[in-house]
C-alpha cells in the first residue's frame, strides 16, 4: 500500500479564535499573546495575527522583531498569500503575522481586501489561528469578529464603562451581521435608528415598506440570526472569580434582554501588577511566571476552549 503524496492530501481548515474588545486598555492583546503561547506549548500549530490595522503591537508584547508586516500582504500584486509575512517566534509551534504600519491606506482596507485576507487565513497550514482585533466597533473589526458564529471572544474588565462598551460592540456586531445578511438599504436605515433589537423589530413591523407576511418572515429570520450568535466573554483584571462572574452576568443580561443574544462566560484573568513587567520585557507571563495565578487563569481558559 502506497502512502499518498502529502502535497495531495487536503489540509483541514484551522480553528479560529477572534479576540475583540469594546474599548482599548482591557487587555485583549495580552490575553491573545498568552493564550497563543499556552496553546502552542500543548502541541497545537498556532498562528497569531495582529489585526489591529492602525496601532499594532502584538510583536512587541511577544518580543519579536520583524521587517515583514501585514502591509506586505495587501501590497502583493496579483494573487495574494500570507506565507511571505509569517514570522517565527521564540516559541515552538507559534508563528506571527505582525500588524500593519498604521498608514491610512492599510488601516482602512476595502471590503474585498478583507475578504481576501479572511480567505487566506482559512488556508493557513495551522491548527488554530488567533486574531487579535482592533479595539472598538469599526467595520474592519466587526467583519473579522463575525468570521464564525461561536469563535468570537470579547475581553472586558469589571468596570461599568467596559461592560457598556462591550454591549455596544455586541449590538454593532449583530446589526452588522443582519445588514450583511439582507443587504437592504431600508433595513439598514431602521437598524441605525433603533438601539435594541426589540425596537428594531417593532419599527420593522410598523413600516409600510414591506408586506406583512414578508415582515413576519424577516422577523423570525432575524430572531434566529441573533440567537445563533454566541460570543464568549473573558473578564480581565478581575479581583476575584466572584467579581468576574458578576461582570459577565451583567453583560449577558443586557445582551439577552436587548439583543436576544446569549453570550457564554468563558473565564476570567485576575488582576496582577506583574503584567506591565511582562509586556515591557516582551516575555509573556505564562512563560516568565508559569505558576502564578494569572497564568493558571490562561490555562483554565485554554482547557475550556478545548485546546488540550
Amino acid at each position: 500500500m502506497h502512502l499518498a503524496d502529502e502535497s495531495m492530501v487536503p489540509r483541514s481548515t484551522p480553528k479560529l479564535l477572534l479576540v475583540g474588545g469594546g474599548k482599548g486598555g482591557v487587555g485583549k492583546t495580552c490575553f491573545s499573546v498568552n493564550t497563543a503561547v499556552e496553546v502552542a506549548r500543548r502541541g497545537w500549530r498556532v498562528v497569531l495575527l495582529d489585526a489591529d490595522l492602525s496601532c499594532s503591537n502584538v510583536d512587541a508584547v511577544l518580543g519579536v522583531e520583524s521587517l515583514r508586516r501585514l502591509d506586505d500582504f495587501f501590497d502583493q500584486p496579483g494573487a495574494k498569500s500570507l506565507d511571505g509575512v509569517l514570522c517565527a517566534t521564540p516559541y515552538d509551534n507559534l508563528r506571527l503575522i505582525p500588524g500593519t504600519t498604521g498608514l491610512l491606506q492599510v488601516a482602512n482596507p476595502r471590503y474585498q481586501q478583507k475578504l481576501v485576507l479572511i480567505r487566506e487565513l482559512l488556508r493557513l497550514d495551522a491548527d488554530l489561528v488567533i486574531v487579535d482585533l482592533d479595539a472598538g466597533a469599526h467595520l474592519n473589526t466587526l467583519d473579522f469578529f463575525l468570521m464564525a458564529e461561536d469563535s468570537g471572544v470579547l475581553v472586558i474588565t469589571p468596570e461599568r464603562t467596559s461592560i457598556d462598551n462591550a454591549f455596544k460592540f455586541l449590538r454593532a456586531a449583530l446589526y452588522r451581521r443582519i445588514e450583511r445578511f439582507y443587504r437592504s438599504a431600508e433595513l439598514a436605515v431602521l437598524l441605525k435608528r433603533n438601539e435594541t433589537l426589540g425596537h428594531f423589530l417593532a419599527a420593522l413591523r410598523a413600516s409600510d415598506g414591506f408586506e406583512q407576511a414578508l415582515v413576519e418572515h424577516i422577523c423570525d429570520e432575524i430572531d434566529r440570526l441573533a440567537r445563533s450568535f454566541r460570543p464568549r466573554i473573558v473578564v480581565n483584571k478581575a479581583s476575584n472569580a466572584y467579581e468576574a462572574k458578576i461582570a459577565g452576568n451583567i453583560l449577558s443580561k443586557y445582551a439577552r434582554e436587548h439583543l436576544c443574544v446569549e453570550p457564554e462566560l468563558l473565564g476570567h484573568v485576575l488582576f496582577d501588577q506583574y503584567v506591565s513587567v511582562a509586556v515591557n520585557s516582551g516575555v509573556p507571563f505564562v512563560v516568565s511566571k508559569p505558576k502564578a495565578k494569572i497564568s493558571r487563569c490562561i490555562t483554565d481558559i485554554a482547557n475550556r476552549l478545548g485546546y488540550f
